[in-house]
């Protein structure tokens, strides 16, 4: 796991499986919530001004199969590493 004030997302590494949030929704009792995902992750794609700062991830949701891209700061949390 990452250190204290950290984001998570700068150690990511293919393989990983993380926490994706998909932001807050609101729903009809006025409070908010947020949706969260666990996905594996494909590919790691770097910046254009430093290629090994990771920006986007290829992932693929873990409960449809479905293989999307999204923005690195979207993940939350790694759950298990590819390394254990």
């Amino acid at each position: 796991m990452a250190c204290s004030g950290v984001h998570e997302f700068l150690i990511v590494k293919p393989g990983d499986y993380v926490v994706i949030g998909d932001g807050m929704t609101a729903d009809n009792t006025q409070n908010s919530r947020h949706d969260y995902w666990v996905g594996q992750v494909i590919n790691c794609i770097g910046g254009a001004r430093n290629q090994n700062s990771w920006t986007l991830f290829q992932v693929a949701n873990i409960d449809n199969g479905e293989i999307i891209i999204i923005n690195a700061d979207t993940v939350e949390r790694i759950l298990k590493t590819a390394d254990n």
